[in-house]
């Protein structure tokens, strides 16, 4: 085939073009913004830049169905975390946390705080928002989700932690309407605990959903009680991991969530529903076989996604696609001092070398044990009462004590009470931890293993309704764990969750074939979800988001110390025909665009 000038020409690759079909040796030629040619051998023709694809795969960009990249957007425009792994788009304003619309200040500047954000802002609506971010630009695409929780707290401030008035309703539906018709995809939740939307009721959600999806868009939220958690002992006690609603939710609470956000697309009217992060319905908290999981996980398909889809409702969901999920870094002993937990007034006064110091009393520690046991209190996202065996999901990555640093909290007691199982889980897994903190207070451990869908993860990604997701926000190519957002410190999984994916699930596990991966990492997020029609497939006349990798040498980063090593095996990343990251180095351009719902 003979064709004029290309921009760029990747000749002689194994095309995988996003749509599930076989893979096969061809080339694609890039015009300006838009795909020009796809074919079969080789394209006769000039270009202004060649690149040798023979030995590489060439596939559509990937696009991030749940991302927090919009928070951080500004501060970080390049976004090279996420381009070095071949994002080229992503859906941001996910879990109810948009950063619009803006009314309620004080509310607001309350959210940018904890967040930690390096926010000054500016604009109110949500149209004043996209206006900021294509004025600032940015290296990704943006597809732009408006939060409720946003919308929430704009309208009622503070006063969030009861149920809203019919005024306070109609007003909402309005700031919505407005995100609605001048670029959001749909209407995202937050339902956990420690959030305004935790506090709304179903008809509210009903209401809001409704306007999205007369409007043609989605509902996707973070449903409640998606992590382990503890009932609240009165209305207005507010705190992480604290759920206002029956006792008997501290085990049913999870598949109830799941259920409700069914009902809420439902009563809405059959609104599209993507569910976030998708969690497995049932929970077993002790060690158990493999097959477990895997069975909890078809169960979950079974009775909330299938039920719902054989019903007609468009159903789909995403996974963050690493066991260890957004795993980090972090001080142990940041877990006693988070601002986010309800604490008693008496430790919450304490400066941290003086708990330390503490420590070294027995009469301390059971008072530190009490809260440890006490229902508020949580490790990270872990809960110690509902799931006792937090400790295997932690790792001491550093601490003075070389007998502790690279074990798990589990593995420590477990080998300091080895004839006592009860021990070592509800007494020598907190005594390790207090030892830890005598030893080295500066010692720090990761979360390994997120028990939310670890175990789930091959049966939930094989499902024709299920993608991949980071859950991750933007970050520079060289991070540390102070830029973490929301105190959960830099993750390996910012850097590299899809050549992860791809590497585990396609060379390693063989859980999905290299064709079936990039399509539920490109077209099924791009058409089935989003409904774009030019994006997410490698095809004449589509928007030239293109990543170039070498199968053999894809490799992530997983080293908790040094999480923004940059993945192997990716050779060149395209947004809107232009490169944007080769060599192992971002260009320093910024041709992304907000993908604005027409």
């Amino acid at each position: 085939m003979s064709f004029s000038n290309f921009d760029i020409l990747i000749k002689g690759a194994e095309i995988v073009d996003g749509t599930g079909g076989p893979a096969y040796t061809g080339s694609v030629g890039v015009k300006g913004e838009k795909i020009a040619a796809v074919a079969a051998g080789n394209l006769e023709a000039k270009a202004d830049k060649t690149i040798n694809g023979s030995g590489l795969v060439v596939c559509p960009g990937f696009i991030d169905p749940h991302s927090h990249a919009d928070l951080s957007i500004l501060q970080y425009p390049l976004a090279e975390n996420l381009i070095m792994q071949g994002i080229t788009t992503f859906v941001g304003g996910n879990c109810g946390i948009s950063l619009a619309p803006v009314k309620d200040i004080q509310y607001f500047q309350g959210i940018i705080d904890a967040w930690g954000l390096a926010l000054k802002p500016d604009w109110k609506s949500f149209n004043d928002w996209l206006e900021k971010v294509e004025t600032a630009g940015h290296t990704p695409n943006y597809v732009p989700l408006v939060g409720h929780n946003a919308v929430r707290g704009a309208v009622m401030g503070d006063d969030f932690k009861r149920k809203a008035t019919r005024e306070e309703i109609n007003e909402m539906k309005s700031l919505l309407t407005e995100a609605m018709e001048t670029g959001a995809f749909g209407l995202s939740a937050g339902f956990d605990a420690a959030s305004a939307g935790h506090f709304a009721d179903v008809g509210e959600v009903v209401e809001l959903v409704r306007i999205a999806g007369d409007r043609g868009g989605m509902f996707a939220p973070h449903t409640r009680h998606h992590q382990s958690q503890w009932p609240a002992d009165n209305p207005s006690e507010f705190g992480y991991g604290l759920f206002h609603a029956p006792k008997g939710e501290i085990i049913t609470g999870r598949y109830h969530g799941l259920l409700e956000a069914v009902e809420i697309s439902r009563k809405a009217g059959s609104v599209p529903l993507n569910i976030a992060h998708l969690t497995p319905a049932y929970s077993v908290p002790q060690p158990h076989p493999d097959f477990l999981d895997e069975a909890l996980a078809k169960a979950t398909l079974m009775d909330v996604v299938d039920s719902a889809i054989d019903e007609g409702l468009d159903l789909n969901y995403n996974v963050i696609a690493w066991s260890r999920s957004i795993g980090s870094q972090l001080p142990v002993i940041e877990s006693f001092f988070s601002p986010l937990l309800v604490l008693p007034e008496w430790l919450r006064a304490l400066e941290k070398e003086e708990f330390t110091e503490k420590l070294r009393d027995r009469g301390f520690r059971s008072r530190v044990k009490e809260v440890i046991y006490g229902g508020k209190f949580k490790f990270g996202m872990l809960h110690p009462v509902t799931d006792p065996y937090w400790m295997d999901c932690y790792r001491i990555l550093t601490c003075k004590n070389s007998d502790y640093a690279g074990k798990t909290v589990g593995q420590i007691a477990r080998k300091l009470k080895p004839h006592s199982i009860i021990e070592a889980v509800y007494d020598e897994s907190v005594e390790t931890v207090f030892n830890i903190l005598i030893d080295d207070p500066g010692a720090t451990w990761a979360l390994i293993i997120d028990k939310r869908e670890y175990g789930a993860l091959p049966t939930f990604l094989k499902h024709p309704a299920g993608m991949p997701c980071t859950d991750v926000h933007a970050l520079p190519a060289m991070s540390s764990s102070g830029q973490g957002v929301y105190g959960y410190g830099v993750s390996p999984t910012a850097f590299g969750l899809f050549p992860h994916y791809i590497r585990l699930y396609v060379k390693e596990k063989k859980v999905l074939t290299l064709e079936e991966a990039v399509m539920k990492a490109t077209s099924v997020p791009a058409r089935k979800v989003l409904g774009l029609s030019d994006r997410g497939v490698l095809k004449e006349g589509y928007f030239a988001d293109v990543v170039v990798f070498s199968l053999d040498r894809l490799k992530e980063g997983e080293d908790f110390l040094e999480p923004s090593k940059p993945p192997e095996g990716v050779s060149c990343v395209i947004v809107n025909g232009k490169v944007v990251y080769e060599d192992m180095k971002h260009t320093g351009i910024t041709p992304g665009k907000v993908l604005r719902k027409t």
